[in-house]
């Protein structure tokens, strides 16, 4: 099965949108740059396991949230 990063990144554009955060904002509460937050929200790079868990914990979504629409 292979990731669709550019889905990946809607979610968590959706979710940081919801939590009223900017991404220099949410960028600065994980600890990577604002660009590489920008670049995993238009999925122009791949996001590591650790910075999806920490992306879930910041924005108090679980990480199946921001992985997949549904889960069967």
């Amino acid at each position: 099965m292979e990731l669709d990063y550019k889905a990946i990144g809607k979610r968590i554009k959706i979710a940081r949108i919801k939590a009223d955060l900017t991404q220099e904002r949410l960028a600065e509460m994980i600890e990577i740059s604002p660009t590489h937050m920008s670049n995993i929200e238009t999925g122009t790079t791949r996001v590591s396991l650790t910075v999806i868990v920490s992306l879930a914990n910041a924005l108090s979504v679980t990480v199946d949230d921001l992985l997949c629409d549904s889960v069967i």
